[in-house]
């Protein structure tokens, strides 16, 4: 979920996560046809530079996992890469905070 969710959205979500993948899956192949500017997109895509991006916040000591998002949840689910992951508004918050600040 993009920080323009609403916390409605990420509790239904984690509640129902078949609504999830389908909403999911919905942004993904809406956002391809109309190309939002970044500022009102809900998805973006790093493609294969996401473990470029997770090495270095690593190194840096990012204090949260914005490649591989924090808090699992339909942990008996496989979404091509495990079970889907989220980040929880406070979380979401430190990383843009965190992000401002990291050169």
């Amino acid at each position: 979920m993009s920080t323009s969710g609403t916390a409605a959205e990420l509790e239904r979500a984690i509640r129902d996560p078949d609504w999830t993948l389908d909403f999911v899956e919905e942004v993904q192949d809406a956002e391809e046809e109309t190309e939002p500017a970044p500022a009102e997109a809900r998805h973006f895509s790093t493609y294969k530079t996401w473990d470029m991006l997770r090495f270095l916040l690593a190194r840096a000591e990012f204090p949260v996992n914005v490649i591989h998002g924090e808090e699992p949840f339909a942990e008996d689910e496989d979404w091509e890469y495990g079970p889907p992951v989220c980040l929880r508004p406070e979380r979401v918050r430190l990383a843009a905070e965190a992000l401002r600040v990291t050169s």
